[in-house]
């Protein structure tokens, strides 16, 4: 007796019949193209706002703000208002005090009398020791866009063997999202 499941195995495995696509090619070539197509729109979503708005775009390169942020996600900062004091609980991105030449992305724990700002990591145990100037401060944190900077984060970390794995799988998948449907054999006969 022949079950539904094991027709529906073996119709895979059997050649597609003449001039109808492989049913493999196009299984591969719908999550392959549905893959790409997420990251394009991820892109896409990650950069506009920095285009259309004047926003600053960030990789977050530390894993001082899990849960909420994690290294390789891409951050976007609306620039900060003159007149106002992020609120306490407010992601920014700063100049680091401590470090003036990098960035920091911490939340606001605390608005000093001066307005100064100390802050923390999400994941730290303790707030920062050094206030932040209103003056150092870069951006506040409007949208995260999770994972898409990975390749970014890996690279700027000396990972270099795992983005050369993550650009080799991209590959894999431009490949495979351009294979034909028909192989060149059912081309060639008609």
């Amino acid at each position: 007796m022949t079950f539904p499941r094991d027709l529906a195995v073996g119709g895979l495995l059997q050649p597609a019949a003449r001039g109808a696509p492989h049913p493999i090619r196009v299984i591969t070539s719908v999550i392959s193209r549905t893959v790409l197509g997420s990251m394009i729109g991820l892109l896409v979503w990650a950069h506009f706002p920095v285009v259309a708005l004047g926003w600053t775009a960030g990789v977050v390169q530390s894993g001082s703000m899990r849960p909420a942020l994690t290294p390789g996600d891409v951050v976007l900062y609306q620039p900060p208002e003159r007149d106002r004091t992020p609120a306490v609980g407010q992601i920014v991105l700063a100049q680091d005090p401590t470090r003036p030449s990098r960035l920091l992305t911490h939340r606001v724990h605390q608005v000093l009398p001066n307005n100064d700002l100390i802050t923390k990591g999400d994941a730290n145990a303790t707030p920062d020791s050094t206030p932040i100037r209103p003056t150092a401060l870069q951006g506040v944190a409007r949208l995260c866009v999770p994972g898409i900077g990975l390749p970014v984060q890996l690279w700027r970390a000396d990972q270099h063997v795992p983005s050369a794995m993550m650009m080799l799988a991209l590959a894999i998948l431009l490949a495979l999202a351009a294979l034909p449907l028909h192989s060149r054999s059912h081309n060639r006969y008609k």
